[in-house]
């Protein structure tokens, strides 16, 4: 049998003394945002812990060091974030949660100055492609990647450079007491990134909970493999919502997909689905079931 008959039940109402929940970067990353808005009802107290990299923050999920992580896996402008589905093909951790949060860049200063007394802009490499109509219209001004929008705001604060700003959300201009020089500098308005709430053990929901369920699985490599995986989901009558392919370790040019669709774990269609693609691919994997969120709905 594959991983899916194997996982333990869990649920997220379970009561701890305190939940800690880890995201990547500085207080005030678009992560912290998220992991507070998804966990403000918690019976628990929430403390949130900010981590250098995805890997380091996962890494203290399953070591025990963390309950949660909040791992950015898409952007409804950027697509795909390859590095953190790499990670979870790797950690054997599981998914019990989506967040969608807004992502409203901007640029913020180390003292009020007129933007175009900005020679130095500073953010994540996705905030600086967010902003690429706003950056072009700067004259004579560097742009530098950093690791991370709420991070380049510590370094614009600490260095005290007039010239420098920072691309980030207003929430880390506010922690940092930094002013804002222009709001809504992105090139799209409608802007959220899908974050996927990371736990040690599988979460399960009552079967009336509308539920998105995630998967990894590989087919072996001829034609067709991957159409008659396909085919089971509409054969079940479940809403495939996302693809993703990326490459298979130690095999040049052939793929692991993650698959997402609507369809709650413990349900028959989905347990039947399941079992259907057991019998068609090489390896299958849940990473989990959880609450489907919408972009935009509190």
């Amino acid at each position: 049998m594959r991983e899916f008959s194997r996982l333990r039940p869990f649920t997220l109402t379970q009561t701890k003394q305190e939940l800690v929940v880890g995201y990547q970067g500085a207080e005030g990353a678009y992560s912290q945002l998220a992991a507070m808005h998804h966990f403000a009802s918690a019976q628990s107290p929430i403390r949130c812990v900010g981590y250098h990299s995805f890997r380091e923050m996962l890494d203290a999920v399953k070591a025990g060091q963390a309950d949660y992580a909040v791992l950015p896996i898409e952007n409804s402008i950027a697509g795909s974030i390859n590095d953190s589905y790499d990670l979870l093909a790797k950690t054997g951790l599981f998914l019990v949660g989506e967040e969608f949060q807004p992502i409203a860049h901007c640029l913020i200063g180390a003292s009020d100055v007129a933007v175009t007394d900005i020679r130095r802009i500073y953010s994540h490499p996705v905030a600086l492609a967010q902003c690429g109509e706003f950056l072009e219209t700067l004259e004579d001004c560097h742009v530098e990647a950093f690791v991370d929008t709420a991070m380049a705001v510590e370094k614009v604060k600490h260095d005290a450079d007039p010239t420098q700003a920072a691309i980030a959300s207003e929430e880390a201009a506010v922690l940092h007491g930094l002013p804002i020089l222009r709001r809504d500098i992105a090139d799209h308005p409608e802007n959220y990134t899908r974050m996927v709430i990371v736990a040690r053990e599988l979460a399960h929901h009552e079967q009336g909970v509308p539920c998105k369920t995630s998967l990894i699985f590989s087919t072996i490599h001829e034609q067709g493999a991957l159409a008659r995986c396909i085919a089971i989901f509409a054969e079940q009558g479940l809403n495939l919502t996302k693809i993703e392919s990326r490459p298979k370790p130690h095999t040049p040019f052939e793929y692991v997909f993650y698959v997402d669709f609507e369809g709650n774990v413990d349900r028959e269609a989905t347990q039947a689905a399941l079992r259907d693609l057991e019998a068609v691919t090489t390896f299958l994997k849940v990473l989990g079931s959880y609450p489907i969120g919408r972009a935009g709905v509190s």
